[in-house]
């Protein structure tokens, strides 16, 4: 028998098995799964009567809320394709990302109508926009629970669904200037699922804080999928806040979290840690950025629970790898055990990596010799959106090329040593440096410039910018800082800044980053 890889199929269980259990808390909501089946049912009919038909694209510019995780069930449920946008991103590439993707319809909360209204008529493809917040004093938009309350919470008529159809749509804008839309089918949903839940050994007793990261993120957007297959609880908060997250914890007796590395240090040093009884937690996984030994052993030793970095990204739907202690090594020293888990860790179940060399071909585990990661599992993306040429260059020889430079131990540890792509991750987010350097070339009075990573004790990294001006002409910092917050999410302007008269270069003219970077590395300890 074969039965198509459908996600809804986990909603469908969870109702049958954990009708009277909570299934959602946002704020003052709680929903049992009986009464999330029931929202998710009645999005999908409301968008029906919208004329949201099969493959179009129903776009949230939300924060997080509980009525974001009733659109990974009830758009794909009808064969729609669910697009959630960063809300950080500068205007206009958002505007960008909904004239590539082409959403039907914008679900959209009251806080982000004015960021909206910058360029709703920049937008043609949407014909609707539904506002996701009751309170707002004279909306002219429908409000979406009031469409909702209109439908009835039985399942829908749904078409034939392909498991290898698109259900959701993100965009990353890691490694390119223009963002790219990563088509995930059900299949990958569905597949990440079911590695996720083995690999980190989930039950219908956890009881999870969703929201630290935005649901917008790589590094949150697969939990709404295992956690609802298993029956667990989804404690939704609005934004990372150490003390909001503490409360949220003690108040829920929540015993999993998704964190970035920077959260759980700013958590750990929170004035007010020990007046919380944070004794529930059981599992914090950490992505989005390298994790320090140091980090991880203060974590277990402060929480009493267990810390795993997991290790993604976008194109794989996300996990890759989670740096997990195997049982055969749980005779090492605590101080190994903790190094081990600041790895980028072992491949999930289901999935397979190498480190391949510029043929493609494997290289040796031995920890020595260091390649490119190559992932092949059933959650790699199906490609990207309206992109078929930079589809194909993703993939050789059957594997996925993630542009991440590692090794691979005789363990199965993988470990990132550099990166092929010129991304700087700060606080778990990935900034792209050419386009942080296209926006400084647009400057008139800038003739060069190169942005970097550097370290950075709180972010991990932030944006460095090496600018060269005209001959003749002088660049005040603070008029580039001005010039680029025009042009730029807050997250990606430059932090640091550098004006130099040159650059060093290749033979052929290309910018050595290498060089640059040099400056900035940490001097090996002196023995």
């Amino acid at each position: 028998m074969e039965l198509p890889m459908l996600p809804i199929r986990f909603l469908r269980r969870a109702q049958a098995l954990y009708a009277r259990k909570t299934a959602v808390v946002c704020g003052d909501v709680t929903e049992s799964y009986d009464e999330f089946g029931g929202r998710v049912n009645q999005l999908s009919r409301a968008l029906n009567h919208a004329g949201v038909q099969q493959g179009d694209r129903v776009a949230y510019l939300a924060l997080n809320c509980h009525r974001m995780i009733e659109g990974y069930y009830g758009i794909p449920q009808i064969g729609a394709i669910l697009l959630c946008l960063n809300i950080r991103l500068h205007p206009k590439e958002i505007a960008y990302i909904i004239n590539d993707a082409a959403p039907k319809v914008l679900i959209v909360s009251t806080q982000l109508l004015p960021l909206w209204s910058q360029i709703a008529n920049r937008c043609p493809s949407v014909e609707h926009v539904w506002l996701i917040n009751s309170d707002a004093p004279e909306s002219p938009f429908p409000i979406y629970d009031a469409m909702l309350s209109q439908e009835s919470p039985d399942a829908p008529s749904v078409p034939p669904i392909n498991e290898n159809d698109v259900a959701e749509l993100f965009y990353t804008s890691g490694t390119t200037a223009s963002p790219k839309g990563v088509m995930m089918t059900y299949r990958n949903l569905y597949s990440h699922a079911f590695s996720a839940i083995a690999t980190l050994g989930l039950n219908d007793e956890v009881i999870q804080i969703v929201g630290t990261v935005p649901l917008f993120h790589v590094n949150a957007w697969g939990s709404p999928h295992y956690l609802v297959a298993v029956g667990a609880t989804q404690i939704i908060v609005p934004r990372f806040d150490p003390e909001l997250f503490a409360q949220s914890v003690e108040r829920s007796s929540a015993t999993h979290a998704l964190l970035v590395p920077t959260m759980l240090n700013a958590l750990l040093h929170t004035p007010n840690f020990d007046q919380y009884n944070l004794s529930s937690l059981q599992q914090i996984l950490l992505g989005g950025a390298a994790t320090a030994s140091s980090l991880i052993e203060e974590a277990r030793n402060r929480l009493q629970c267990e810390c795993v970095v997991g290790y993604g990204l976008t194109e794989t739907c996300p996990v890759v790898s989670v740096a997990y202690v195997k049982s055969p090594l749980k005779s090492l020293s605590l101080t190994e055990q903790n190094h081990r888990q600041s790895l980028t860790g072992l491949p999930a179940v289901g999935i397979e990596v190498e480190v391949l060399d510029p043929d493609g071909c494997p290289l040796p585990h031995d920890g020595q010799h260091p390649g490119e990661i190559g992932v092949r599992a059933d959650s790699v993306m199906k490609g990207y959106w309206n992109r078929p040429e930079e589809t194909e260059r993703a993939f050789k020889n059957g594997w996925f090329l993630t542009g991440d430079m590692a090794v691979i131990d005789s363990e199965g540890y993988i470990n990132i040593v550099d990166r092929k792509k010129d991304i700087v991750i700060s606080g778990g987010e990935n900034i792209s440096s050419l386009h942080v350097e296209d926006i400084l070339y647009a400057h008139p009075d800038v003739i060069e410039a190169a942005v970097i990573g550097i370290p950075h004790p709180q972010w991990g990294e932030i944006v460095h910018a090496f600018v060269v001006p005209e001959p003749g002409h002088t660049i005040a910092i603070d008029e580039l800082e001005a010039f680029c917050r025009e042009r730029l999410g807050g997250f990606e302007v430059p932090k640091s800044w550098e004006i130099v008269d040159s650059l060093p270069k290749t033979g052929t003219g290309k910018i050595m980053k290498h060089v640059l970077r040099e400056k900035f590395r940490t001097p090996p300890a002196s023995h």
